[in-house]
């Protein structure tokens, strides 16, 4: 048996055996994060108890307004600085539930195109954008004044108007790919950097 031969590349091999481990390592950490973050609120009351109704909604302007839906889609195209949201539907004495999040609220879209929605309470309205679970409204009740009643008792909105348009959602998952792949191509890089090493080149 020939005696071992050192190699100034061994302790490259080493090296980069190390930083894969580490790469593993943080893709695990980061599909678990992932697996903790794919769960959005959750409805606390029947009759949807259980039901993950996604993220919460932005808000982005409340004002007063009798609200009719012409009236309501063009506020939102001038608070938006567009043109391009129109009006889809429009539903009157809206229940809203209880979530697992303190002051976050949830009910029901009739449009699963919805890319924002307005409520109305009082004579207040409301804008937010759809970025959750898009059959699905959800909203943090400090996010408003409390010009708008909500929550209040009977658990209601006067009425919510739906509008379809650009929404952008960035789908979460996308992120834990981009990184998998990032921390794959380093790998693969130190691997080439060794394989050269070994080559001479």
């Amino acid at each position: 048996m020939l005696p071992y031969k050192y190699s100034p590349i061994d302790p490259e091999i080493t090296r980069v055996k190390q930083i894969i481990r580490q790469c593993l390592s943080l893709l695990v950490v980061a599909l678990f994060l992932f697996s903790q973050a794919a769960v959005g609120v959750i409805i606390t009351q029947n009759p949807h108890l259980g039901t993950d109704v996604g993220s919460i909604d932005i808000f982005i302007s409340e004002a007063n307004m009798q609200g009719n839906p012409a009236a309501e889609t063009a506020w939102v195209n001038s608070v938006l600085a567009t043109s391009g949201i129109a009006y889809s539907v429009q539903t009157e004495t809206v229940d809203y539930f209880l979530t697992d999040t303190a002051d976050v609220y949830a009910f029901e879209l009739q449009s699963a195109t919805t890319g924002y929605f307005v409520i109305k309470n009082a004579q207040r309205v409301a804008l937010f954008q759809n970025i959750g679970a898009l059959d699905w409204g959800v909203f943090d009740a400090n996010s408003l004044t409390s010009a708008i009643n909500l929550p209040g008792e009977e658990f209601q909105i006067s009425h919510v108007t739906e509008l379809n348009g650009r929404n952008v959602n960035v789908p979460e998952p996308s992120t834990v790919v981009l990184l998998g792949l990032g921390l794959v191509g380093i790998s693969l890089a130190g691997r080439k950097r060794i394989i050269n090493q070994a080559n001479g080149e």
